[in-house]
């Protein structure tokens, strides 16, 4: 029989088709790319890669540009609430630390003006200083003008917080029975010896625990904290000339939308 030499019309041999089954399952991991130094190294199917210090990506993934935008705009809109949120916080923080300056500093005056039995004036200075100063000692029955009649600083003069400042804004209580204490009309910021007149800024307390005013008058009043034009920052501060006792008020809401001094 004639046989045939024309490879063109050769068919497969087995060991050919074992070959062909043998490199289809590495087709997908024939090449491998490393991300370092920017460089793409190939792989034939039959080798393995070489272990890198560097990660081996076999894709590329990422974000698109609308997921970024949508992202941000989550992230202010919680940042907005946020501040929605902690703006009056920080108001009221800042209002209630300046009462608690002014009133701490008058009872210590008081205190210590009993304690070194000395007469201790104390002076507001608007729009938001304290200062206070240190007459010579003093007995029980002593007039100011007569066993004081020079004052030395006691302490650094102190200031309130920023953006706190003596201040009556309009729209607090100011009938007889609304304003702290009953004491003044709710019109001046530092309103102390009100029963002479008011409007006046200085204290002397007394070594018997009075507060007096500079003609050695009992001395009563309030002064009036606040951030200006925020009515609900309001704070007060009263002051009893017969004991020197000091109270701490604070403005409210009622439900009606009526505001009240509270203590």
């Amino acid at each position: 029989m004639r046989k045939f030499s024309n490879p063109s019309q050769r068919g497969f041999s087995l060991l050919d088709i074992l070959i062909v089954i043998a490199a289809v399952p590495n087709v997908g991991h024939a090449t491998y790319i490393t991300r370092r130094g920017g460089a793409t190294n190939k792989m034939d199917g039959k080798s393995f890669p070489q272990k890198r210090s560097g990660p081996l990506w076999q894709a590329e993934q990422g974000f698109s540009m609308v997921e970024m935008v949508v992202v941000v705009c989550i992230i202010l809109i919680v940042l907005a609430a946020a501040l929605v949120n902690i703006l009056p916080l920080l108001k009221k923080s800042r209002a209630d630390a300046a009462q608690e300056l002014v009133l701490g500093e008058m009872r210590r005056a008081h205190e210590r003006a009993i304690d070194e039995r000395r007469i201790y004036r104390f002076t507001f200075v608007a729009p938001q200083t304290i200062q206070l100063e240190v007459g010579t000692p003093a007995n029980l029955q002593a007039r100011i003008t007569g066993s004081a009649a020079a004052f030395a600083q006691a302490q650094p003069p102190l200031v309130l917080p920023q953006g706190i400042q003596f201040s009556a804004i309009p729209g607090i209580p100011s009938a007889a029975g609304a304003v702290p204490d009953g004491f003044g009309t709710g019109a001046t910021a530092i309103d102390f010896d009100v029963d002479n007149g008011g409007g006046q800024t200085q204290i002397y307390f007394q070594p018997d625990g009075r507060a007096l005013d500079a003609q050695n008058r009992l001395n009563n009043g309030v002064v009036y904290i606040a951030q200006p034009s925020q009515l609900l920052s309001s704070r007060a501060v009263s002051l009893y000339g017969s004991t020197g006792r000091v109270k701490a008020w604070s403005l409210l809401k009622n439900a009606d939308g009526a505001v009240r001094w509270m203590q």
